[in-house]
């Protein structure tokens, strides 16, 4: 019997042995999430051609995101086939957009915010690169194993394959949306987005995936995002004038880039709404609660080195309303909630008040180059002028050594996210 026992244990040891020999020949903890403020290669583009609310269609908003991003690094647009392929080729020529540092990538996907489900990439110390794999779920609201999930969780490995790196799997539910790391070992999250999407796991177990796929080993927690981002299908929003009710478009549920972002290793960027704001309506009241309280975690935190942070405030935009009919696609997914836990009943067939994902922070750093939002059109008040305004000067300061460009995203943001979301950075490095 003891003879037979040492044989398993032989061959559980072999079996092990083999199982460390097939992994990616780099050490366990080597790999790194570079800072977005750091070199890049390239920048990956999602591209689909939608109308999330009828006279605002994407192809505008990215086209531009495509001439800007462009002309400062190589930009790889990722489209679900040739058809589209050859559309957003066609869009590229009709206007003259130098394609000279474009180039696409093509598999299968049906949304928008590749930061979200696409490769995600690391470093080591001696520039190689892999993909950090993360488990998806459609942002919490469908079960892991639904057909639409499995589809959207392999974009990564997919990716991965086609540019031979290799990839690195974990099974914790996590969106590139909702990690902002300043590339020396500490990452921003947010409690209520993590904990939703993995609620079987710990804190700690949760840290434990950060340090192994990301190299993230000092983890601040914040607490909330903007309630614009809470789950849209749980409550309605206050109305125009706070009469009646508004619908979220869609949310990204709880992401740190609506609210805050690394722009250094040591400086972080914050939204912010004043306390005359707050006194608009519950909104804005919530709002401000939630970033005060985000701030005063910020405030007490620390980098890995033990030193705190330098934290800069930018504001938060007007909150805008628009109508959603029946045929809108952003309708589509408002009626999959036939009831809120609010009490609210959907009102089938009859249009609908919503509000886009707005945020000034969901902004794509990339090299010599800052691309962010703004929402002002002939015809809405100058508040939102102003608010546009207030952000980029914001930004133009704390951002000194590169352009900042600011371009309408309504199109995007009425899908649940905007430039940021839409974009994943390849950092710079070898193979």
């Amino acid at each position: 019997m003891l003879v037979a026992r040492m044989k398993i244990t032989t061959i559980l040891l072999v079996i092990l042995c083999s199982l460390s020999i097939s992994r990616p020949a780099f050490a366990e903890g080597e790999w790194r999430f570079p800072g977005e403020f750091e070199a890049q290669e390239l920048v990956w583009m999602g591209w689909l051609s939608k109308e999330y609310i009828k006279g605002f269609d994407t192809d505008a908003v990215l086209l531009e995101m495509a001439e800007n991003i462009s002309k400062h690094v190589k930009l790889r647009i990722c489209v679900p086939n040739k058809k589209q392929k050859d559309h957003v080729l066609s869009l590229l020529k009709k206007y003259e957009v130098d394609q000279s540092n474009i180039s696409f990538y093509v598999a299968p996907f049906s949304m928008l915010y590749w930061r979200d489900f696409g490769p995600i990439f690391t470093v080591n110390a001696a520039g190689q690169k892999s993909i950090a794999d993360f488990n998806f779920n459609c942002w919490g609201y469908f079960p892991d194993t639904d057909t639409q999930a499995r589809m959207m969780e392999r974009v990564d490995r997919d990716a991965a394959k086609a540019v031979g790196l290799p990839s690195r799997m974990t099974r914790l539910v996590s969106e590139g949306g909702d990690r902002e790391l300043n590339g020396k070992g500490t990452i921003l999250v947010t409690e209520a987005c993590e904990f939703q999407r993995n609620p079987n796991l710990s804190r700690e177990d949760i840290e434990h995936e950060f340090a192994e796929m990301l190299g993230a080993t000092n983890v601040i927690w914040l607490k909330k995002g903007t309630v614009d981002d809470d789950p849209y299908n749980t409550s309605t929003l206050p109305g125009p004038d706070g009469k009646g009710v508004a619908y979220r478009s869609a949310a990204a549920n709880n992401h740190v880039d609506e609210y805050c972002r690394f722009i250094t290793p040591n400086t972080i960027l914050l939204a912010e709404v004043s306390e005359k704001e707050a006194a608009k309506g519950p909104v804005e009241r919530e709002n401000r609660r939630r970033m005060e309280e985000n701030y005063e975690i910020l405030k007490k935190a620390r980098d890995q080195d033990g030193k705190p942070f330098k934290i800069i405030r930018i504001p938060m935009p007007e909150t805008l309303f628009f109508t959603a009919k029946p045929d809108d696609e952003a309708y589509f997914g408002l009626m999959s909630y036939p009831a809120y836990t609010d009490g609210t009943t959907f009102p089938f067939g009859k249009p609908v008040t919503v509000i886009p994902a707005q945020s000034y922070c969901n902004f794509l750093i990339t090299n010599g180059l800052v691309l962010a939002q703004k929402y002002w059109m002939e015809g809405m008040p100058e508040s939102v002028k102003k608010k546009d305004e207030e952000a980029l000067a914001v930004l133009k300061n704390a951002f000194s050594d590169r352009e900042v460009v600011a371009i309408n995203t309504l199109g995007i943001n009425f899908g649940g996210g905007g430039i940021h979301c839409s974009t994943q950075q390849e950092p710079a490095g070898k193979q």
